[in-house]
């Protein structure tokens, strides 16, 4: 008979708020305008229907719209605090004109955020111009692929720019001017391969549909671009390689960094409550530190057998735990839906 044993209890007052962003960004931090607009669409019709209803409102659209400035407030506020201040503008515009085709005029921003919100236009500009002109790639990567060969020989501790400089078949001084120092050439590295894993992971979630589904293959995909980086991750998951700042870096938290709306993202897709814990985080290292340990295994047998092998044993533990259900007896943790 199963009984609780020190349940632990889990947080999430603001799930809701999460699931609502979730809606409408990528888990790359990008705002799904169209959906955007079909949720303000739907969320300020019904709040009209509402108050039109209930107090017979003749100023029912100067209710909603005080609602929807502070919303939106609250909404540009936590998008500031991501560093999403592109996306902030784009929601905001799309705010005003969904909201004036409404009839909803009196929508106000404190003036200091409405300051800082229309400043980003500067900076959308300048990222636009950024694209246009293009970036030296071709001899990045080929600085960045010498680097991987030299690391992989010689290790990360021992290799120097001098070899690095060698190997890439460009000056010294042109390596100096990519990069400051080997440090920031690795963390460079690190986050040119995360902008790739961005292109690749965006997928997994970018649908609405079975949470399960996305996370098989979030962790289908996690494990070929380990077998396809395997130099890259080793060098940072085994030998332990430390940022300059002395805090050891995990390569999924360059991961975690470019996915700014993942926890937003999960919270929407887990409406279902299909996962126990509420929280991304729990959920994303319990995850992905559980890869790691099967990854160091594999590195220990030498890499004889394809890292994809290990799949349904992974998928079996992380789904279904790691005791048999003729086994199990005590309850340690309960969803706050269930307590």
């Amino acid at each position: 008979m199963h009984h609780r044993s020190r349940l632990i209890q889990s947080g999430g007052r603001r799930i809701d708020f999460y699931a609502e962003l979730g809606r409408y960004f990528t888990v790359d931090g990008q705002l799904d305008r169209e959906a955007f607009r079909s949720f303000l669409h739907e969320t300020l019709h019904s709040r009209l229907a509402k108050a039109e209803a209930q107090h017979a409102d003749p100023k029912a659209t100067e209710t909603v719209g005080r609602w929807l400035s502070s919303h939106l407030e609250e909404v540009l506020l936590y998008l500031e605090e991501r560093g999403l201040q592109e996306a902030a503008l784009h929601l905001f515009e799309t705010s005003l004109e969904e909201s004036a085709a409404l009839g909803i005029g009196a929508v106000s921003l404190s003036p200091e955020l409405l300051r800082r919100t229309l400043a980003s236009r500067q900076g959308v500009t300048e990222n636009t111009e950024r694209k246009r002109r293009g970036d030296p790639s071709a001899k990045r990567q080929r600085i960045f692929d010498a680097a991987l060969a030299v690391f992989s020989e010689r290790g990360f501790h021992n290799a120097t720019m001098d070899e690095i400089a060698v190997a890439s078949r460009v000056a010294k001084g042109t390596l100096y001017c990519y990069f400051r120092s080997k440090d920031d050439l690795l963390a460079e590295l690190l986050r040119a391969t995360s902008r790739e894993l961005v292109k690749r992971f965006s997928e997994a979630f970018g649908e609405d549909g079975d949470i399960l589904e996305q996370i098989e293959t979030f962790i289908r995909s996690w494990l070929s671009f380990i077998e396809e980086n395997h130099v890259l991750y080793r060098l940072i998951q085994i030998e332990g390689l430390s940022a300059p700042e002395g805090r050891q870096t995990m390569i999924y938290e360059y991961l975690l960094d470019d996915f700014p709306m993942a926890k937003e993202r999960f919270a929407a897709l887990n409406g279902s409550r299909a996962l126990k814990t509420p929280n991304f985080h729990t959920a994303a290292y319990g995850v992905l530190g559980f890869i790691d340990g099967v990854a160091r295994k594999w590195f220990r047998a030498g890499m004889t057998y394809p890292l994809q092998d290990e799949i349904p044993v992974i998928l079996e533990v992380l789904f279904n735990g790691i005791v048999r259900e003729s086994a199990k007896s005590r309850t340690f943790y309960a969803p706050p839906e269930e307590q």
